[in-house]
């Protein structure tokens, strides 16, 4: 048989060999389970039996190399290998295997084949070097069920900056560049920002929004779930508040504001005449459903066909509902299609597994939720609350429209609709007004106690944070190089990587003691030590973790540490994915160049490298495509692997100081920012696996969200499956003579 039928995977048909299920991500790489299995347990011991000689050693390891690969063939591709067609084995040479030979497959029987191979090792140099040969015979028993799938990463997060807790910023650089058409920054907690920062930022918040000094960006928006208060910062131009309630103090006067809104009706939700939940809502009351006098805060409820509720069934299981999608009818509010509403799933979802949200509802206020908008000397084209007071002097409000009582000393409005009472100083009305209630002094083109006015409320908005948890394992398989330290010696395992001419070095490669050509292909790829450390043999601590200090090479590719990573200095850019499972990663202020994510690096440089990855790269000129979907589901061919959109993932933290950093960074814990401001041109995404407050008084971080080329795909991992095997796989060396 051709050497290329077993080894390509673009040449086979229907064959899985060892590298498509490498690069797939159904198994770990056989010279990685050979070297860990050599080392541990029986099999060790019978390795020890069976080699006089380093060459028998490395025979045998190619035995059990070989042996822990077929456990992983799926089931489908075996009868295609039945017959007595040679199939050579290639990528153990790390192990100190000459060759390995598959000489014959046949069928022992339903599901079981009898597998014959030729293992060679070799030892030794020059006169020295000896060679052993082992004939081993295999029982194999294919596993049955479906097989796994591994981790998809290329779903898009809810905005470029998440924060899973809260965000206090009082100095350095907070901002958002070249903004997407969604929210620049998402907090699931509360935002405070001080000092006189200006935060260049526009977004959603789950708790409560707290400014003071500087500011926030122009022609943006801060909605909250909680409540807004802001005291003595410059004013942006054109940007929206919408909150429970928003007061904007003494200190902040004269800014222009698109809109500025507060409050929602506390209703019970029904289904077919039953209560069945609670939400909040924003919408307007029917007339003839009120109860109570004004303002009007009791009845059914119209809502407004936009906007997103959340519902909290009676079992405590939660639902977002789109109303948008919904069908409301206009003589009583009831909506309907609301059954294709949103699983939310949360950690306040403590509801049955099974638990649905009926087709129709209606939903009945019990009272108002907020809706205090407070201000003092603004320009404003909506301004809208349960109860607005407008404290200050010469303000401007195109329409002011309050839901209950309206306090106003001075200001010009252009139409006005209030459902109570209104108290005015020195007050203008260009457009018309009508009332509820009473008016304590005479206003030009004002109608007071006119029956059944009442704006309504605008509701909360609703702030997606959610988070996607960061496991550093669903990476592994697509790494090129792996650092780990097994039975506490330092390891590099490398995967998926070739030379400029094609041949595959992928191994595994002892960074303590390396043979004289692991140690060649070391002093290749990498130089740290500011020179002096060649292959980067001394680059794992005495703690456990790893320092790439003083970086003069290093090669294009994802980079994958069993624990904390520093990077203290470079002299290059480090074409590179980070993939970090244990510890923080720390980028120091140490004299560095950049860190570029590799699809940020573009093709030429990474797959036109003296190494390449090649489960990055389809040609030594171009990067792999796969077919994904766009924003809006259309199908579309990406060019690239999400994972190459990342720069760094981390289950831990991050600590950096003056990076520029082109690619995507999630963490699952904490960020630490000091010195210099980090540029990030991607995603940045903080406490993915655990809530995790972020202060920033120094240094900070400036976002810029990247577009073009496929480069505005900010991935983080999702779906996958672990297979569901109803039958272990298993594969048995049934004889074995030395040759």
């Amino acid at each position: 048989m051709d050497r290329s039928r077993f080894s390509s995977p673009h040449k086979q048909r229907g064959i899985t060999t060892i590298l498509i299920v490498l690069l797939v991500g159904l198994a770990v790489s056989v010279t990685v389970a050979a070297t860990i299995y050599s080392l541990r347990g029986t099999q060790s011991q019978q390795l020890t039996t069976h080699s006089a000689t380093a060459a028998q050693a490395a025979a045998w390891r190619g035995v059990e190399a070989l042996r822990l690969y077929l456990l992983q063939v799926e089931k489908t591709v075996w009868p295609g290998w039945v017959g007595n067609d040679a199939k050579p084995v290639s990528g153990l040479g790390a192990l100190g295997v000459r060759t390995a030979l598959v000489t014959s497959v046949q069928s022992a029987g339903t599901d079981r084949y009898q597998v014959t191979a030729r293992v060679t090792g070799e030892a030794g140099v020059g006169s020295a070097l000896t060679t052993a040969t082992v004939e081993v015979v295999y029982d194999v028993s294919p596993g049955s069920g479906t097989p796994g799938t591994p981790e998809v990463c290329h779903s898009l997060p809810n905005a470029p900056m998440v924060f899973n807790g809260n965000l206090n910023y009082s100095g350095g650089s907070l901002e958002v560049v070249n903004p997407v058409d969604y929210e620049n920054v998402v907090v699931a907690g509360d935002l405070t920002i001080g000092g006189g920062s200006t935060a260049r930022i526009s977004g959603c918040v789950k708790g409560n929004v707290t400014l003071s000094g500087g500011g926030i960006t122009d022609n943006g928006h801060l909605h909250s779930e909680g409540d807004i208060t802001i005291n003595g910062m410059g004013n942006p131009s054109g940007t929206t508040l919408w909150g429970r309630n928003v007061t904007v103090g003494n200190g902040v006067s004269g800014g222009n504001y698109t809109a500025i809104k507060a409050g929602a009706y506390s209703t019970v939700v029904y289904s077919g005449g039953r209560a069945i939940g609670t939400a909040q809502v924003g919408g307007q009351l029917v007339a003839a459903t009120v109860t109570g006098g004004i303002p009007w805060t009791k009845g059914n409820v119209m809502p407004f066909n936009s906007g997103r509720v959340v519902i909290t069934l009676n079992d405590q299981s939660r639902f977002l509902l789109d109303l948008s999608k919904v069908a409301i009818d206009p003589a009583n509010g009831g909506v309907s299609g609301a059954a294709a509403s949103e699983r939310l799933r949360d950690a306040l979802d403590k509801g049955p597994d099974d638990a649905t949200l009926p087709d129709e509802l209606a939903f009945t206020s019990l009272s108002v939720t907020g809706g205090d908008a407070s201000l003092h000397t603004l320009t404003v084209g909506q301004l809208w609350g349960q109860k607005v007071s407008v404290l200050g002097w010469s303000g401007k409000y195109d329409t002011l429209w309050a839901g209950g009582n309206i306090d106003m000393v001075s200001g010009t409005i252009g139409n006005l609709l209030g459902g109570g009472n209104m108290t005015v100083s020195q007050v203008q009305v260009t457009g018309s007004g009508r009332l509820a209630g009473s008016l304590n002094s005479p206003l030009a083109k004002v109608l007071a106690n006119q029956v059944g006015t009442s704006p309504g409320l605008p509701g909360l908005p609703w702030c997606d944070a959610r988070v996607k948890a960061v496991d550093a394992g669903n990476y592994k398989g697509a790494a090129n190089y792996i650092f780990e330290s097994v039975n506490g010696l330092p390891q590099l395992t490398i995967q998926h990587v070739k030379r400029a001419d094609g041949s595959a070095i992928d191994g595994v490669y002892p960074l303590r003691n390396p043979s004289a050509s692991q140690l060649g292909v070391l002093q290749e790829l990498m130089t740290c030590g500011n020179g002096n450390d060649k292959g980067c043999l001394g680059i794992r601590q005495g703690n456990g973790s790893w320092m790439l200090d003083g970086v003069w090479k290093m090669p294009a590719g994802v980079l994958w540490f069993d624990a904390g990573v520093t990077v203290n200095g470079t002299t290059v850019d480090l074409l590179n994915t980070f993939v970090n499972k244990g510890s923080d990663i720390t980028l120091t202020g140490s004299g560095h160049r950049d860190l570029v994510a590799p699809n940020f690096a573009g093709a030429a440089k990474v797959c036109g490298a003296d190494f390449y990855p090649s489960n990055l790269c389809a040609s030594r000129s171009a990067f792999v495509t796969w077919e994904g979907t766009d924003s809006q589901g259309k199908p579309i061919t990406y060019t690239g692997l999400p994972i190459g959109n990342t720069a760094i993932v981390a289950e831990e933290g991050a600590a950096m100081a003056g990076w520029t950093i082109r690619g995507s960074v999630m963490l699952g814990k904490q960020l630490s920012t000091s010195g210099a401001v980090v540029n990030i041109h991607g995603s940045l995404t903080v406490g993915s696996n655990q809530r995790a407050d972020t202060t920033i008084t120094a240094g900070g971080i400036s976002l810029e969200v990247p577009n073009g080329s496929g480069l505005n795909l900010l991935p983080i991992c999702g779906g996958g499956s672990s297979g569901t095997p109803s039958a272990p796989a298993s594969a048995s060396v049934q004889w074995s003579r030395y040759l």
